[in-house]
């Protein structure tokens, strides 16, 4: 009987980024569909909480946080490579831990949502270290569906000739990620064109609980406000677009009130939600908490009438992406800054309108033919709350670009996963 294999996973969490824990959570349920058995290896920014949210014995939670890249996952593989090449077996004790945990895996797959990537220099040594003490121990590492490059600028191409060439394969994240490659000259055939993991999600692959009592109540409200008429508007605001919205002097919060008020219909229930909670931390990273706080600071000041702000729940406490996708598919819009809630509007066919940057966003949306849909976030002059009304207006047009494609990107999803069961077999 085949040894069941061991599976190392670097750049994603369960708390923090939900569009990780999707990524994440996805990986481990698909590959547990062909290995049963497998034993997991799962290094975290956030070890102490994921370790507190995850009760499951075939699942071990380590430390992915900066220092110990720097320090456990660094020095430890220098010094097992050695011990490699003179056959002597890795020291024991905690320091160790990490590194033959790696020398004890099979592939080591990276779920990072984008690495070396010019303009992006400070993350070079984030990038480089989820990845090199794999390759000192002769572990073979497998880029999952990410955004990489582009690779034009002199330091990012010289590490990226050094690590990312070493690599065993990349699933580049749609066409673009694709074209960086090849103008990288990047062998055709140790990369491949795919869509997001998340978009092969399903429930049962959820491995914590977090509020679900709230979340009931908040479905059981929304479902009771839809039998009466009323369509509900989701936002799911990024506290890294009000960032960069601050830089540039624009109202990113303010665009929702605008909306709100500009709508100013008793037919429309709201939601705010988060798809990055760090519930208790005052910590920006990861944490969508902090910028619906401000929007409802802001609101509480504002000259808005009392029934529209009765007409608002607001999701400010932690939840998984099960929970995100049970609120989403409550939606009749769904209006979002993060690419993996625009995900969960797509994989359950609800009307999406996405406010970003970057090409990452309408190039997902392209896949559906609903690249209209896709907002940069510093045209202020765009007419959001026309845009949803008009979505509102024609929900089965868009719906039924949506069903249509769903096989199509399902299928480039899966593309990652029958290649690991090919090498892990």
């Amino acid at each position: 009987m085949a040894k069941a294999p061991v599976i190392s996973i670097i750049g994603g969490t369960i708390w923090g980024n939900r569009g990780a824990e999707s990524m994440l959570v996805t990986t481990i349920g698909r590959l547990r569909a062909d290995f049963p058995d497998a034993r997991f290896n799962v290094f975290s920014y956030y070890p102490a909480k994921d370790r507190e949210l995850v009760q499951d014995e075939l699942i071990t939670i380590l430390s992915g946080k900066p220092l110990s890249l720097a320090t456990r996952h660094f020095f430890g593989a220098l010094l097992g490579a050695v011990c490699k090449k003179i056959g002597a077996d890795l020291p024991k004790g905690e320091f160790f831990k990490i590194s033959r945990a790696l020398a004890e895996s099979d592939v080591l797959l990276d779920i990072g949502g984008i690495t070396f990537s010019d303009g992006r220099e400070k993350y070079l040594p984030f990038n480089i270290l989820s990845i090199w003490p794999s390759m000192m121990l002769g572990v073979p590492v497998v880029k999952m569906a990410q955004a990489v490059g582009p690779i034009r600028k002199q330091l990012n191409r010289f590490f990226a000739k050094l690590f990312l060439t070493r690599c065993a394969y990349i699933f580049a994240r749609g066409e673009k990620t694709a074209e960086f490659l090849r103008q990288f000259n990047y062998p055709n055939d140790k990369f491949d064109t795919v869509a997001d993991i998340a978009f092969l999600y399903q429930p049962d692959y959820s491995l914590s609980k977090e509020n679900e009592d709230r979340v009931n109540t908040l479905i059981s409200h929304l479902e009771s406000v839809k039998k009466q008429g009323k369509e509900v508007i989701l936002f799911s605001p990024s506290i890294l677009v009000e960032s960069e919205s601050q830089k540039k002097g624009l109202d990113y919060t303010g665009r929702f009130l605008d909306v709100i008020k500009t709508l100013d219909s008793k037919d429309f229930q709201y939601v705010f939600m988060p798809n990055a909670t760090r519930e208790g931390s005052d910590k920006g990273h990861n944490n969508d908490l902090l910028t619906i706080a401000r929007v409802k600071a802001t609101w509480e000041v504002a000259q808005i009438q009392d029934r529209l702000l009765a007409d608002v729940e607001w999701v400010d406490y932690d939840i998984n992406t099960a929970s995100i996708r049970r609120i989403i598919a409550q939606a009749d819009v769904l209006v979002t800054s993060r690419y993996h809630a625009m995900i969960s509007g797509l994989s359950l066919e609800i009307p999406t309108v996405v406010i970003g940057w970057g090409h990452k966003y309408k190039e997902t949306m392209a896949y559906f033919d609903l690249e209209e849909y896709s907002l940069d976030f510093g045209a202020g002059e765009t007419n959001l709350s026309a845009i949803i009304s008009g979505t509102l207006q024609n929900p089965k047009a868009v719906k039924e670009k949506m069903r249509k494609n769903q096989p199509k990107v399902r299928s480039l999803a899966e593309k990652q996963f029958v290649y690991l069961k090919r090498v892990l077999s």
